[in-house]
C-alpha cells in the first residue's frame, strides 16, 4: 500500500475545488487499492485525489452499473 504524507501547506487540491477536504473512512478490496495507488502513482497526485477526480468525472454512475453477481460493468 502506498501511504504519503503531504503537508497541508503543500494540498492545491483544497483550493481547486474551492472546498475544504475532510477525512472520511471506507473499506475496500484489496484489487480497488492497488487500482487505486496505480491511478495516483501514474499521474503523481495522492490516493485521495485520484478517488476525488474520479467520483469528480462520473465514476459513481459507472458504479450504478457495476453487477455485483458477474463482477462486471454493465453497459
Amino acid at each position: 500500500m502506498l501511504i504519503t504524507l503531504v503537508p497541508k501547506t503543500e494540498r492545491p487540491e483544497e483550493w481547486i475545488y474551492s472546498e475544504k477536504k475532510h477525512a472520511k473512512q471506507f473499506m475496500i478490496t484489496a484489487t480497488a487499492s492497488a487500482k487505486i495507488d496505480e491511478i495516483a502513482k501514474k499521474l503523481n497526485i495522492s490516493r485521495s485525489e485520484a478517488l476525488e477526480r474520479a467520483i469528480r468525472c462520473g465514476a459513481m454512475a459507472c458504479a450504478e452499473k457495476f453487477n455485483p453477481e458477474t463482477g462486471e460493468c454493465c453497459n
